[in-house]
């Protein structure tokens, strides 16, 4: 059990024994403290303690008519000191002994911090020097005192150690944990938000991570299906009408019917694949291919016209206010903006409708395309951008979620922005506001692609 908690390699290993060094130095440094107050405090109260001893000695000797040998007598009593008579020709007493006692009656001496102290007091019949039972032994005097405190504190140090250290590796156990199951395909997993400081950062930024995750991999999933179903009914079309033409007794005109068919639904595949493979080339794409200045209103009834063939078919009328707007942008890039919204616009727009395109400038060139078609729900306009999304799960209308998805990355690499107002019902409006002049970074970015083409063909 506990060497699952002591692995070096462990984060609450490296915790408890990083915490556990600190303790230890903690302690030797306290301890050193300890003992030096300590000694000094045992010294202090030694001098004390003989002072006050001098003290009643003096008061004695004056106030009554004992012998010294009889005061000496009753100094046996006093406990851990010892009083002597000394000569005044001792060779021990120190040289200023008598100067000082010539001004005062009592005098001690503390030479050393290692030495007990000592009082020397000065009587009518003679010399007094009271000195301490701890002289030799005054370590352990004041290591006795503080051992038992010291050992107090290093226990108590070393559980709080210990339980700070569970505490504090608690929240990276559990990312660990959350972790595990993330890789194990888990993305509902959250952490607790509540953390403060840095830790609450990164849990939360966790759980935005596994919410994005999850997105992830439910469009995905929801793609796979997607996609399977767009492939599967065309090839399926193509297999079957393949069939029929290989049956005997066809006129001609069923022949030529069946191939029609076959040739619409490989059209079908080919935009299909086409849509992904630009997709995903725009997805690594980090700079634009080509920037010129052009005209944005004049752009849009080119794209209109090419699109003829399809509102016709839907007696769609326009209604156009383009005023005349020119940008400098990639314009290859910008058509696929225009032909994915408008084709969305006329697919949903019910025969004999009206399609508005309004096009004018403020700060930036501002685009926008209306239709009176079925509309979305609030909950579709917030994922109409989202990669394989579709907000008709019916598969009444053609596509796989990638026009709309198209569209904002290709704003996004041109510096704009694009957004949808709808109501059920009531139709859908697309903006998209785009620079008149791209921005440094896009200036920066076709720099560095030309000069990597000059250096690959020199």
């Amino acid at each position: 059990m506990l060497k699952r908690y002591f692995q070096p390699y462990t984060f609450r290993g490296k915790l408890m024994i990083a915490l556990y060094i600190s303790a230890a130095f903690a302690a030797i440094i306290s301890l050193m403290l300890a003992y030096v107050i300590s000694h000094v405090n045992v010294q202090n109260e030694l001098q004390l303690q003989q002072n006050a001893l001098a003290v009643y000695l003096l008061e004695i000797d004056k106030r009554t008519d004992l012998t010294l040998p009889t005061m000496l007598g009753m100094m046996d009593d006093v406990e851990d000191t010892h009083v002597e008579l000394v000569a005044p020709d001792a060779p021990d007493l120190p040289d200023d002994l008598f100067t000082v006692l010539s001004e005062r009656s009592i005098y001690s001496v503390l030479d050393d911090m290692s030495k007990s102290p000592i009082t020397y007091v000065q009587l009518n019949e003679g010399l007094v020097r009271i000195t301490s039972l701890y002289e030799r032994s005054l370590f352990m005097v004041a290591f006795f005192r503080i051992i038992s405190a010291s050992l107090t504190f290093l226990a108590v140090f070393v559980l709080m150690t210990t339980f700070a250290s569970f505490r504090l590796s608690k929240p990276v156990q559990a990312l660990t944990r959350a972790h595990e199951q993330v890789q194990e395909g888990d993305f509902s997993v959250r952490l607790p938000d509540n953390q403060p400081g840095e830790m609450g950062e990164l849990m939360r930024s966790f759980n935005d991570m596994t919410e994005a995750l999850g997105s992830t991999a439910y469009l995905q999933k929801d793609f796979i299906s997607s996609i399977s179903h767009e492939f599967k009914t065309p090839i399926a079309s193509i297999r079957g009408f393949a069939k029929l033409l290989q049956m005997p007794g066809l006129t001609e005109e069923q022949k030529a019917e069946y191939i029609q068919i076959i040739a619409q639904e490989s059209d079908r595949l080919s935009r299909l694949s086409e849509t992904l493979l630009r997709l995903s080339a725009l997805e690594q794409q980090t700079a634009l291919a080509s920037i010129a200045t052009f005209s944005l209103d004049e752009q849009l009834r080119q794209v209109i016209l090419r699109l003829e063939p399809t509102w016709s078919a839907k007696d769609i009328d326009w209604q156009l206010d383009l005023q005349e707007v020119s940008i400098t942008s990639d314009q290859e890039l910008l058509n696929q903006v225009w032909v994915n919204i408008i084709q969305n616009a006329i697919k949903f727009s019910p025969e004999g409708t009206d399609i508005e395109v309004r096009v004018f400038r403020e700060e930036n060139a501002i685009v926008e395309i209306q239709d009176h078609g079925c509309g979305m729900t609030e909950e579709a306009q917030k994922r109409i951008f989202d990669k394989f999304y579709q907000a008709d799960k019916s598969r009444k209308q053609e596509g796989v979620g990638l026009g709309l998805s198209l569209v904002k990355r290709i704003v996004d690499m041109l510096g704009g922005t694009v957004s949808v107002t709808s109501a059920v019902g009531e139709g859908s409006t697309f903006r998209v506001e785009l620079p008149v002049s791209p921005p440094r970074h896009i200036h920066a970015g076709q720099a560095a692609q030309a000069n990597d083409m000059e250096v690959q063909h020199g």
